[in-house]
């Protein structure tokens, strides 16, 4: 018996490989849930692996299946097909009831069935959120127990970029990029203010806002608070000429105009803004920001390559759970996030196990 093992993301995508491979009378001998790394990704991914065996006919039978075949003038077996294809139909349906079910019920009886619920009204994908509890769940361990053993794998996703800028041994330049009103200067002057007041080190501030009326007089007054040198330079050609100029300077961080997602003009722009500055690349966001459109941000500003994400706001959203779990939706890692309008203070280093608990607390939310 021919036996072999498939790996997909979709029990859908398993069966039909199967039968392309081994037919349509293979046997299913076992499927589990296992999860996998892409190519180039940065979160293990929930899949399927499924063993299956290629059914061998006895010679006599397979002489006799040939035979009459011949005779039909070789034509498929639509029912054998059918069913197959009734199958994988039924296997979708059911899936779509599970999660309409999982949306409308808080919490349903049995080992992790809260906490499963719990992950996917705080936005954890379905899929994601069944791997991590069934992962939990070996050994039924108690209720308490398989909660923490949840949050840890959560935290283990989770990923949280190191804050260079406060950090760094040596020279580094920073570039700012993200959607209008997200409150990109704002943060820059925090991280300003903590590396020159606390970290000791030379900063240096640049604006590139030559799109808006007066977008560089926020950055300038800024500077003036902070005591730190601030410049504006809207012509990009001249932009590599002033961090050069900038030798003695241990930390210059370039602040950029807002550009929304949809404009691609603008971003175009902004692209040779971010190439003239060779420099690490932030992308901000806004915590008030909904899923839908942070999935479209991360995909419009992927082209600036950026090194991480800031999140801002935080003190403007009631649940912080919805957004730990567009963290884990999208593969984004977190430098750093803000709290608050105060410049330098509002300004935090998030760890792991925090965000982890934004998503899954100590005890249950009732």
């Amino acid at each position: 018996m021919k036996v072999k093992t498939y790996k997909h993301q979709s029990l859908q995508e398993g069966i039909e490989s199967i039968k392309r491979d081994l037919g349509n009378d293979a046997l299913i001998l076992g499927t589990r849930s296992v999860s996998e790394r892409p190519r180039f990704g940065l979160f293990k991914r929930p899949a399927w692996e499924i063993t299956a065996a290629e059914q061998e006919k006895p010679k006599a039978a397979a002489m006799a299946a040939a035979a009459a075949a011949t005779s039909a003038g070789s034509v498929p077996n639509p029912i054998r097909e059918q069913s197959m294809d009734t199958l994988i139909n039924e296997i979708t349906e059911l899936k779509k009831s599970v999660r309409t079910l999982s949306r409308a019920i808080p919490a349903y009886s049995g080992l992790g069935g809260g906490v499963f619920s719990e992950l996917v009204s705080q936005g954890v994908d379905h899929d994601i959120a069944d791997q991590f509890v069934a992962n939990a769940s070996h050994g039924t361990p108690a209720p308490s127990e398989l909660r923490e053993r949840v949050r840890r794998m959560i935290a283990a996703q989770l990923i949280v970029a190191p804050p260079a800028e406060l950090n760094a041994k040596s020279r580094m330049v920073a570039v700012f990029v993200g959607a209008t009103g997200v409150g990109k200067t704002t943060t820059i002057a925090k991280i300003a203010g903590h590396a020159s007041v606390r970290m000791k080190k030379k900063v240096a501030l640049i604006s590139t806002d030559m799109f808006r009326i007066g977008g560089q007089d926020q950055l300038l007054r800024f500077g003036e608070l902070l005591q730190i040198p601030t410049y504006a330079c809207a012509d990009v050609a001249k932009l590599k000429d002033l961090i050069a100029s900038l030798e003695d300077r241990d930390l210059i961080l370039i602040d950029t105009p807002g550009s929304s997602p949809s404009d691609l003009a603008r971003l175009a722009k902004l692209e040779s803004v971010t190439s003239a500055a060779n420099a690490k690349v932030h992308l901000v966001i806004s915590a008030t920001t909904r899923s839908d459109e942070i999935a479209k941000i991360i995909i419009r500003f992927q082209r600036f390559k950026p090194n991480s994400v800031i999140l801002t706001k935080l003190d403007e959203i009631a649940s912080k759970g919805p957004l730990a779990g567009d963290l884990l939706r999208n593969e984004i890692p977190v430098s750093y996030v803000t709290n608050g309008q105060r410049v330098p203070e509002d300004l935090l280093i998030p760890s792991a196990d925090e965000l982890a608990r934004f998503v899954l607390p100590a005890e249950p939310v009732i």
